[in-house]
């Protein structure tokens, strides 16, 4: 168990966040798929990268090196890795508790040889697989799931290509997975977006990873992608951005602290969607300063003495809900959030989740279908430090924790947990000059 409370000292510090693992998962799934080998650096370390790393070996590629520089060698172009396999015996892979991974690899190892049982752990069995399984069909692809979840088995070696419809308000990742695996097809692949996409912006990420892998993704219309016949990866060398969701941890312990907080080295030009959440914390109150510097830019968070209510959809950045919901009890008035349904259906029920953990606290958190309504304590009443619930998910741990900065001796069970994402996270955030003790895996 960790408990957080504030330092000795006013919040005032700089730090820099890893790579971020989204841009990384998506590189490691187009290396794979080349023909020769691509230089990454900048890889954040984590579960996830590390399931990914796994899932390059099961496709038919190797990886080389250690640390935040890696060597991907990608299977043949057309021909497939050149490996034995038994058709009765499928190779067996897990993906962890990632649900990225789960969609991309799916979609990728429909256009290797040789059968590939997709495995998991946590909630992975539960998360929504069935529309993408149903798309890949439709390019020819012969999957066999669990009731249509996974596990699931592979046992196609090509996509045909054409034109397939894709369910858009479960998940981005399933336009992601046959878009990264289209280069592959045998003809060009046309993918159409049914219903109000959620998380648009790693769609974006997509279209810019394969972009700068070589691959150009046509836009011929809203909710409409194309990857033309013959279009083929390239290796090369790539530096993976900084990941502005785990800035938005350390903007956020400048907004409750309150404090000062500077990020430096992220990517402006980033798809990366919670890039937006400075602004939101602006629109709360704080300042919010971005600069240009050396490699990228610098951003400084300063938190305000009073934070204001808002309102916001963030069906673009998901990943940022939970560190919203964590600021919103502090705030004046009411904060509603919306656009987030699909977060019920990751390493835990978010939703539900957020408002066991505010109640905890002390604030009034009325969960909807899609989202979550959060105030302060109704008037006599406060909020007080408690023992919170991560719930197996580290977006839960990393967001509810930083509520210690208001509320000294917030203690969080199960803290391992963003070994998923950001192993590093407690030690950042002791650096930062937060009290941070007890033990990770209690």
């Amino acid at each position: 168990m960790i408990e957080v409370a504030p330092g000795p000292a006013p919040l005032d510090a700089a730090v820099r966040v890893p790579g971020s693992k989204y841009e990384a998962n998506r590189f490691l799934i187009a290396a794979a798929l080349t023909d020769g080998t691509t230089r990454l650096s900048g890889l954040p370390e984590g579960e996830d990268i590390r399931a990914a790393i796994s899932a390059v070996d099961a496709l038919g590629g190797s990886v080389a090196g250690h640390g935040d520089c890696i060597e991907v060698r990608g299977i043949a172009a057309g021909a497939g890795p050149e490996r034995s396999f038994d058709p009765g015996n499928p190779k067996q892979v897990s993906v962890g508790e990632s649900g990225t991974l789960l969609r991309f690899l799916t979609a990728a190892a429909a256009t290797v040889p040789g059968p590939i049982t997709i495995t998991g752990s946590g909630r992975i069995r539960e998360r929504p697989v069935a529309g993408l399984v149903a798309a890949l069909g439709t390019l020819g692809a012969d999957i066999e799931t669990t009731g249509g979840f996974a596990p699931l088995t592979v046992r196609s070696d090509r996509l045909a290509g054409g034109t397939v419809g894709v369910p858009a308000s479960e998940s981005s990742q399933f336009a992601s997975g046959l878009l990264l695996a289209a280069p592959r097809a045998a003809s060009a692949v046309s993918v159409e977006l049914q219903g109000d996409p959620v998380s648009a912006s790693y769609l974006d990420l997509t279209v810019s990873v394969m972009a700068r892998c070589g691959v150009k993704v046509e836009r011929p219309g809203p909710g409409r992608f194309r990857v033309a016949a013959g279009a083929r990866y390239r290796p090369g060398d790539h530096r993976i951005s900084r990941d502005w969701t785990a800035a938005s941890y350390f903007f956020a312990a400048a907004a409750l602290a309150p404090g000062r907080v500077t990020v430096d080295g992220l990517d402006p030009a980033s798809p990366q969607g919670e890039r937006g959440f400075a602004e939101l914390l602006g629109r709360m109150g704080c300042e919010v300063v971005e600069e240009a510097s050396e490699d990228g830019v610098r951003v400084t968070v300063t938190g305000a003495s009073r934070l204001r209510g808002i309102s916001v959809d963030m069906r673009s950045i998901p990943d940022a809900a939970p560190t919203l919901a964590a600021i919103a009890p502090f705030a004046e008035g009411t904060t509603r959030i919306h656009g987030i349904g699909h977060l019920r259906y990751k390493e835990s029920d978010r939703i539900a989740a957020l408002a066991d953990g505010l109640g905890r606290l002390g604030a009034r958190a009325n969960a909807a279908d899609d989202g979550l309504a959060i105030e302060p304590p109704a008037r006599g009443a406060s909020l007080r430090a408690a023992t919170l619930d991560s719930h197996g998910d580290h977006r839960i741990a990393m967001a509810m924790a930083l509520t210690g900065l208001r509320l000294p001796g917030v203690r969080v069970r199960t803290p391992r947990v963003v070994a998923k994402s950001f192993p590093g996270f407690w030690r950042a955030l002791a650096e930062l000059g937060v009290r941070v003790s007890g033990e990770e895996t209690g």
